[in-house]
């Protein structure tokens, strides 16, 4: 089986074929490291790229993304791809100005209008300094940038896309960063100034995510009136170690109206795997998502208090995809702490519906020993119970 068959007849809680095994993408420091400590190379990394950039375990989409896609790790262990993201663009394409610069930092408005404040070495995040939408005057300007002409949006080489997609032996999604009805205005807005305008101004809110709703719906139409797509991937990260950062009446309001409608167009699209990004203790929340349409959740991060053997109890028909806890593959962690890590394993793919892997990007602090072991033992466990 390829990839794509066993993505679907796992999220379809088949218990009787092979597992992926994959990995969601790692940090570039990370590869470097394992280079450095004994890893084969099979593909040289770019000679340019920042620390703190993004290698993932999947295959890139389009040639001119500057997505990277690991083929180092993947060769080694004989990985499965991860699900490959298909390149979509909901900013209002705005051009990007560069405010001031000095050797080491730029300040610009990028498509979407953010304010950032970045260094030129890429070893950290950006800091946002400013957001596009304060006020219904600004949001009313806003939309004006956004049409009904999809195909500016597309992959310039979208015809061949197309047809090299037909032949693909990899599972495909729509969505992520920063689609999601906390995730997007909260982009645009700013968390806290979101949060207070939940108070002050609801209806704004509303009104911002039922224009993004109905935007994404007629997007997505073109898309897959195109291409065949196994997965929606909806990023909220809207949790934290101690919970959801909005309580359960706010999701019910501000949330739970439009996932009602997302999903429903989905189902009727013929989508069947509707999954929701969110780091932080999650527990809590799934039943706000399962009453909604969504089918699954990723990464449940270990170390923010999930439990997936409890999950799994209390939501035999939840996908689950992650759960294998990063911090074991510390330099100060050892085997003993990674097989007591993985023996959950086994009982999870008994129960069907679950995808075994580290619960967000490997960290840089993982040690190639560490790592070669976890993911070894991983792929034991899983031809084991194949």
């Amino acid at each position: 089986m390829n990839a794509i068959e066993k993505f679907n007849a796992v999220m379809s809680f088949d218990i009787n074929v092979g597992n992926l095994k994959a990995e969601y993408g790692y940090w570039s420091g990370t590869i470097k490291n394992f280079i450095r400590e004994g890893m084969p190379v099979k593909k040289e990394l770019p000679l340019n790229i920042s620390g703190n950039s993004s290698i993932m375990g999947y295959p890139k989409i389009d040639s001119s993304s500057k997505e990277i896609a690991d083929e180092n790790v993947k060769d080694f262990f004989n990985l499965d791809p991860y699900i490959a993201k298909f390149p979509f663009d909901v900013s209002p394409r705005l051009k990007e100005e560069i405010i001031e610069e000095d050797k080491y930092y730029k300040v610009y408005k990028n498509k979407y209008g953010i304010t950032l404040k970045e260094r030129k070495d890429g070893t950290s995040a950006p800091l946002d300094l400013d957001f596009p939408i304060k006020d219904r005057k600004d949001f009313d300007n806003y939309r004006q940038h956004y049409d009904s002409d999809f195909k500016k949006r597309l992959p310039v080489d979208w015809e061949i896309i197309k047809q090299d997609l037909k032949k693909r032996d990899f599972p495909l999604r729509l969505g992520g960063n920063p689609f999601g009805f906390l995730g997007f205005p909260r982009h645009v807005i700013g968390t806290t100034e979101l949060f207070m305008m939940m108070y002050d101004n609801p209806q704004l809110v509303k009104d911002i995510n039922e224009f993004f709703l109905n935007f994404i719906m007629d997007y997505w139409s073109e898309i897959m009136e195109g291409i065949q797509v196994d997965c929606i991937l909806i990023f909220e990260d809207m949790c934290y170690k101690n919970g959801s950062m909005i309580s359960d009446g706010m999701f019910k309001e501000f949330l739970s109206p439009y996932y009602r409608r997302l999903t429903d167009f989905l189902r009727n699209q013929g989508i069947k795997n509707i999954i929701v990004d969110s780091d932080g203790y999650v527990e809590e929340i799934i039943p706000l998502f399962l009453d909604c349409g969504v089918t699954g959740l990723m990464p449940f991060e270990i170390q923010a208090g999930n439990d997936l053997l409890r999950i799994r109890k209390n939501y035999p028909k939840l996908q689950i995809l992650g759960g294998i806890d990063k911090k074991i593959l510390l330099k100060d962690e050892g085997k003993k702490f990674i097989d007591k890590e993985l023996e959950k394993v086994p009982e999870l793919l008994r129960q069907g519906g679950y995808i075994p892997h580290i619960d967000h990007h490997v960290s840089e602090d993982a040690t190639w020993e560490n790592f070669k072991y976890y993911r070894t033992k991983l792929n034991n466990i899983i031809n084991d119970f194949k």
